[in-house]
């Protein structure tokens, strides 16, 4: 495969600030076409593989490769180019009370050189925010705060997205937008990495699954191979996740 169009974790360790290990010898090669969804229990190393994949988190042995750069070993000033190609957002909207929308998504444009105007607009359509570009984040509910964040990193024009967990806090109305914003994206070709509890999201929309679990990935080809494993960690999980959901619908 293009090793452009990869991301790869190879021998990976990485241990919490205390020392205890969270990722030991991880390795995994995703491909940057479609979306692929990161599962696993609570404090797994789901995000850390999101923050070592542009360099926010640099692993203590191993290898990290994206849009065929070498993550573990570029430079800050490679490394904010990178990021520019494949953004990261974060689970929290992150955006400044006092811009409006439109302010806010021109902001992250500026920052990296790239040309505003027409993008913003364009940016804020693919999202279906054009109504609120004059708005200003705290009249928004979460939703719309997580498809402005999303706006945010489409005005850099990226080649791949990073998502950590896009739909946590979000009601069912709310979250089925986000979802919906990602799978234009992914028919329009822009692949994802997103890292979610949501599985009633995973069903509707993953291409592949990657598991992550005591320190190691184990990448599932497809939605169906995932739902249908006899794995007891992937059965444990979607156990889990179906016990959430009658709580909740109860």
């Amino acid at each position: 495969m293009n090793p452009t169009r990869l991301l790869e974790f190879r021998g990976i360790d990485h241990s919490f600030e205390r020392g205890v290990p969270i990722l030991r010898g991880l390795s995994a090669e995703i491909p940057l076409e479609g979306v692929t969804f990161v599962v696993g229990k609570s404090g797994s190393g789901k995000s850390v593989l999101c923050r070592l994949a542009v360099g926010l988190l640099r692993p203590s042995a191993g290898q990290v490769r994206l849009l065929d750069c070498a993550v573990h070993l570029a430079p800050e000033r490679a490394l904010r180019e990178l990021r520019a190609r494949a953004p990261y957002l974060v689970q929290g909207p992150a955006l400044l009370d006092w811009l409006t929308i439109e302010r806010n998504v021109a902001l992250a444009a500026k920052e990296n050189g790239t040309p505003e105007g027409p993008r913003v607009a364009h940016a804020l359509e693919r999202v279906g925010l054009s109504e609120f570009a004059t708005a200003f984040p705290p009249a928004l509910g979460p939703g719309l705060k997580k498809r402005a964040a999303i706006a945010r990193a489409l005005v850099l024009e990226p080649e791949f997205l990073l998502l950590d967990e896009p739909t946590t806090g979000l009601d069912r109305s709310a979250a089925a937008q986000v979802n919906q914003v990602i799978g234009s994206l992914r028919r329009e070709g822009l692949g994802a990495l997103v890292v979610s509890h949501d599985y009633r999201s995973l069903e509707g929309m993953a291409d592949r699954v990657v598991v992550v679990s005591n320190g190691q990935a184990k990448l599932y080809a497809s939605r169906d191979e995932f739902l249908t494993s006899k794995d007891p960690e992937v059965t444990a999980l979607l156990s889990a996740a179906a016990s959430s959901d009658e709580v909740r619908d109860g």
